[in-house]
């Protein structure tokens, strides 16, 4: 059985009094994911971890949300007009806050038994997350909170009958997934209180 991630639930803002918030660095730092989870496409582990954050900062319906990806392109066009990086942050237009965030740890496990007449298997995934809030003119870190989160599945047989848990790829995603639900009220409540950046 799966752990179930809890949902988050904000009442919405009208679209004009939202921040805009770029997701724009998530990086994989654990140990157990680098090498894995890493191809010729990049680091899959921050990429996923990105894209979940983006998720859920935008069904809070109190942002609007810039994917990583726009960053990347918006700094290449403002490479082409000649600005340095300094100057591309000092000019990040409408962007009231960055977030920047890292997969610190990731692991899993799988513990099982066997009795008289069956046996069970259970799969475990663990995640710890550190996201950080940077203010983007001034490059300052005004927030940084770190998160845990959990994913299982098991599976159980008796007398040779019932399912047996194969490897389940998804479980380090649910895990981070989880990790990133437990600490978003806190992150949204201080951007919340740190409101739009004025004009």
């Amino acid at each position: 059985d799966l752990v179930i991630t809890p949902q988050v639930t904000f009442s919405p803002l009208p679209a004009a009094s939202r921040m805009t918030i770029a997701v724009s660095r998530f990086t994989n730092e654990s140990v157990y994911g680098s090498g894995l989870f890493t191809d010729q496409s990049g680091d899959r582990i921050g990429k996923q971890a990105a894209d979940l954050l983006s998720r859920h900062l935008m069904a809070t319906q109190h942002f609007n949300v810039v994917e990583r990806q726009d960053i990347n392109k918006l700094k290449s066009e403002a490479e082409l007009m000649g600005k340095t990086e300094a100057e591309f942050k000092q000019n990040l237009t409408g962007v009231d806050a960055l977030v920047m965030g890292s997969v610190v740890e990731l692991g899993r496990d799988t513990t099982g038994g066997v009795w008289l007449v069956g046996k069970e298997k259970t799969q475990r995934a663990r995640a710890r997350v550190v996201l950080r809030l940077v203010d983007p003119k001034s490059g300052a870190v005004f927030y940084s909170q770190e998160g845990s989160g959990e994913a299982s599945i098991s599976a159980s047989s008796t007398l040779g009958f019932g399912g047996t848990a194969g490897f389940d790829s998804t479980l380090e995603g649910k895990a981070i997934d989880a990790a990133i639900v437990n600490m978003i009220n806190n992150v949204v409540s201080t951007l919340d209180a740190r409101g739009k950046a004025p004009q």
